[in-house]
């Protein structure tokens, strides 16, 4: 609940995805090691703890009146969807949702597809070929959910977890654009180790349950943990997995316990997205419109 009255904003949901050495399991630390050396197959996608399964709190007021507080609706919103997902529906069931908008068979909490998922790049750390990497990740996304997104270019913020979701002295009256960035462990310290990314999206204030959608976020990539795996022979792949799995937090899934899957918890060098992983997307990309 709110406190004192005032209405209250999601914060990040941050998931990490970690690359480690040798076999999938009872790994010891390599510390210090280079990490030029790691397999590629060795991945594993961490997780901070957090508990998906509860609902996020209510905001008491009237949908009016809260709704009010929200930004003015962008100029490049529409009153459709600018994309539709596939229609083609898997059977799968592997798929897990961060939150949903109420009870356990409701709908997820998801991005408002009548209007673009605007992302801006702080490439203070980035690898070669960094734009590209972002440009296929977020193809793959789009494709499999309808949702669009714009790429406005470099910024300077630097990464935070705590960052607002509406930051009006740097990007004005609107929802906080997500903020991408390739950094490094000393400027994020939960990169440290053998962590390569972290990513999850940030939810506008809510009057009623079924007001829950995602308006920003953040994804921080590992710069000098992508470069090495740039430089293994199948590396491409394997980074641009790593962008697919957090681009796939940002817009709301979170861990699967199918090692199939490229949202599974651990991965031994998948590169594409999974039966599960593709229909947890496709009803992501189905959310409501909030352009009234």
């Amino acid at each position: 609940m709110a406190r004192g009255g005032r209405p209250r904003t999601v914060v990040s949901l941050l998931l990490t995805a970690v690359i480690v050495g040798g076999a999938l399991w009872g790994i010891p630390q390599l510390m210090g090691a280079d990490r030029s050396s790691l397999p590629i197959s060795g991945i594993t996608w961490g997780t901070n703890g957090i508990d998906y399964s509860q609902p996020d709190p209510v905001v008491p007021g009237s949908v009016q009146g809260i709704r009010a507080m929200w930004p003015p609706v962008p100029v490049d919103a529409k009153d459709e969807p600018l994309g539709r997902p596939p229609l083609s529906r898997s059977t799968s069931t592997d798929y897990v949702f961060m939150q949903r908008t109420g009870g356990p068979t409701s709908a997820p909490v998801a991005w408002d597809p009548c209007r673009p998922i605007h992302i801006v790049v702080n490439a203070a750390d980035a690898p070669p070929e960094a734009d590209r990497l972002l440009a296929e990740g977020a193809s793959e996304i789009s494709r499999a959910t309808g949702l669009q997104f714009v790429v406005e270019g470099p910024t300077d913020e630097p990464p935070s977890e705590k960052r607002p979701a509406i930051d009006g002295a740097r990007y004005g009256n609107r929802w906080s654009p997500v903020l991408l960035a390739w950094t490094n462990p000393t400027v994020v310290p939960r990169l440290a180790g053998d962590v390569a990314g972290l990513g999850g999206p940030d939810g506008a204030t809510y009057a009623k349950s079924i007001d829950q959608h995602w308006v920003s976020g953040l994804v921080y990539l590992d710069g000098p943990t992508f470069r090495a795996i740039l430089r293994r022979p199948d590396g491409w792949a394997q980074a641009r997995a790593i962008v697919m799995h957090e681009l796939g937090h940002l817009v709301g899934l979170t861990h699967v316990a199918n090692p199939g899957e490229l949202m599974a918890a651990r991965n031994d060098g998948r590169t594409t997205f999974g039966d599960g992983d593709l229909e947890g997307l496709r009803q992501l990309g189905v959310g409501r419109c909030f352009t009234s």
